[in-house]
């Protein structure tokens, strides 16, 4: 019979090597020995735990496990936590030994925890959440800690109160609630004997003082647009014996994101080329195979055959810990699977479902494709006079600019017959409209970047984004002082429209009206300048871009900047059909992609009959 629990355990001697395995090593051992399938970094986290109790209670090692201690935590959950159907609070083999782990071990000077933080990515469905639930009300209660201030935090309110209901609920119908001893309203939880409380934090949150808490509950880390809310929870911690920061999370897709950064310094842990005694990892994601991790790979290499394939079941339970105790179930992930027949939903499946870290949330091209079209080398020039068009993104002067050619190659007669295609869109009065297209060509794509060469170095180390070697490979150019000198700009395009005999320019006018006004008048383009609308005014170019890299019909040198670009780029769509791309954060930028939208849209209208006298065409 399991013992009614009180107070958290203290010091025990250690067990008896008689004594059955804890839950925690129990799990360590078991996916050690392939009794369950996990992929590398789980096994790397079993194998710590492993070594660690070898080690345990030396000079260069003063932690212990305490097992009564884990125990005491895993027991919490069954006896005094329902599920939503009722039931025990069952922690799967997983989640105790991440729970058991976190509350088990402790240091040998004063007992308090080992572990100040823990990272955990898991699937989709995995129970994290409820988990978290669990482990808030077990600080609130037996943590011993006077005036104990427990957060579960996210980015916005509403995320953070998933959790948060589930520990309301829990606290309020569990069988034995009541022997808690917790006081429950809608927006606080509390043990008023020890002066402790629960509650949501976000970074809506405005708080006349900063918090000051014992343990905070990290929501969804994937979805944190910055650090808000992690700094200002962590900078509380200082005045604590022994604080807790746990997050909860799936894969993302924003390496410049808090969420990598501890993603990434989890691995490093976990493979011991950082050493941090304080901080627990537990990574359930699928693996490349050994030549690609010898390559450099730490996730299975999309064109490998040999690595670990997401749509492959067999595979599932490495990023889906808990998959044999349906969370989620099989059917579920198939289902995720077969919806990734849609392009746009295949980076958030592969994110949430499988741990893989993709380019963006949702893709517009996959990186696959994108590669597929590169060729050994474009066009340098234009001899033939073929149709030319050029479009020229001049973002804010602190930020990428870009002018991408696009040039038409028009397939031999000789051919097969070519598909046609029809691109949906709207009119300027809203009216549906097709656009009829036969592909008999390809399309050819010449890139060209700038940035202020004085906040170059500072963004690639605030932003980890390489543009000093993009500049060092001539990928990039780097004009003088802090901010984009237009000038410079300017002669590009004048020069790319006697190299490439230019026809037709496209620019938003946005953040250069000027640059359109001297393009216009001083360089002579006259109405072969067209300002073009943004957004959903381009769905049509986005849209054949989708068809040329589809049918392999468009193609370039594998420049970095533009592939980086593409990537970047976020698909929307509403309810109408219009097509746009947008950027996930301000630091991941999309102008190359949109310049090349903007060329291929005055590409495909060439030859143009153009109307007499100087005039902009709005598009």
């Amino acid at each position: 019979m399991t013992p009614v629990l009180t107070e958290r355990p203290g010091r025990t001697r250690r067990p008896p090597p008689s004594a059955p395995l804890d839950a925690v090593t129990r799990y360590a051992k078991d996916v050690l020995a392939g009794r369950i399938v996990a992929g590398r970094m789980v096994r790397l986290a079993c194998q710590r735990h492993l070594d660690d109790l070898a080690r345990q209670r030396t000079e260069r090692f003063p932690f212990w496990f305490n097992r009564d201690g884990a125990n005491h935590v895993i027991e919490f959950f069954a006896e005094y936590l329902t599920l939503e159907d009722g039931a025990p609070f069952l922690l799967t083999p997983a989640a105790a030994f991440v729970v058991g782990s976190f509350f088990g071990w402790r240091r040998v000077s004063d007992d308090g925890r080992r572990f100040s933080v823990a990272y955990e990515c898991t699937g989709k469905g995995s129970g994290k959440s409820p988990k978290l639930a669990g482990i808030g009300l077990y600080v609130l209660r037996y943590d011993n800690e006077p005036a104990a201030e427990v957060y579960v935090a996210a980015f916005d309110k509403g995320q953070a109160e998933i959790p948060f209901r589930d520990a309301r609920r829990m606290a309020e119908t569990s069988p034995r609630a009541a022997e808690m001893g917790l006081t429950v309203d809608r927006f606080n939880i509390a043990h008023l004997p020890s002066r402790s409380f629960f509650r949501v934090e976000s970074s809506e949150t405005r708080n006349k003082s900063g918090p000051r808490p014992h343990f905070v509950l990290i929501e969804e880390l994937h979805e944190h647009r910055d650090r808000t809310v992690v700094t200002k929870m962590r900078a509380g911690f200082k005045r604590r014996r022994q604080p807790g920061l746990f997050c909860i999370t799936n894969a993302g897709f924003d390496r410049t994101s808090i969420c990598w950064e501890y993603h990434e310094h989890s691995m490093k842990v976990l493979e011991g080329a950082v050493v941090d005694e304080q901080w627990f990892a537990f990574i359930c994601q699928l693996d490349p195979c050994e030549p690609c991790r010898a390559d450099g790979y730490w996730q299975p290499n999309p064109g490998c055959d040999a690595c670990d394939n997401w749509k492959d079941p067999a595979v599932w339970p490495k990023a889906n810990p808990s998959l044999a105790y349906r969370l989620p179930t099989r059917a579920y992930l198939q289902s995720q699977v077969d919806s990734t027949a849609i392009a746009s939903n295949l980076a958030t499946v592969m994110q949430l479902n499988f741990g893989i870290w993709t380019s963006s949330r949702r893709v517009w091209i996959t990186t696959d494709r994108w590669d597929a079209c590169q060729v050994a080398a474009i066009t340098d020039g234009n001899p033939d006079a073929r149709p030319a068009a050029a479009g020229a993104d001049l973002s804010a002067t602190l930020d990428l600019t870009s002018l991408v050619v696009a040039l038409r190659f028009d397939d031999p007669p000789s051919e097969a017959t070519p598909e046609v295609v029809e691109i949906a869109g709207r009119d300027d009065a809203g009216q549906a409209t097709t656009i009829t297209l036969t592909l008999n060509f390809h399309v050819e794509l010449v890139p060209y970047f700038w940035i202020p060469e004085a906040t170059l170095l500072e963004r690639v180390r605030t932003e980890r984004i390489p543009y000093d070697l993009w500049r060092t490979a001539g990928k990039i150019e780097a004009t003088r002082g802090a901010v984009i000198d237009h000038q410079v700009v300017y002669e590009k395009i004048l020069w790319a429209r006697k190299h490439f005999k230019l026809q037709r320019l496209g620019m938003d006018q946005h953040n250069a009206t000027m640059m359109f006004v001297k393009l216009r008048d001083e360089g002579r383009f006259g109405k072969d300048i067209v300002a073009v609308g943004q957004g959903k005014k381009l769905s049509e170019a986005f849209k054949l871009i989708e068809i040329l890299v589809a049918s392999r019909r468009l193609r370039h040198d594998g420049h970095p900047v533009l592939a980086w670009n593409i990537a970047n780029a976020e698909p929307q769509r509403d309810r109408i059909g219009a097509l746009w791309i947008e950027k996930p954060t301000e630091v991941l930028r999309i102008d190359g992609a949109v310049a090349a939208a903007m060329a291929i849209q005055q590409l495909m209208i060439l030859p143009a009959k153009r109307p007499s006298g100087a005039r902009v065409i709005v598009v």
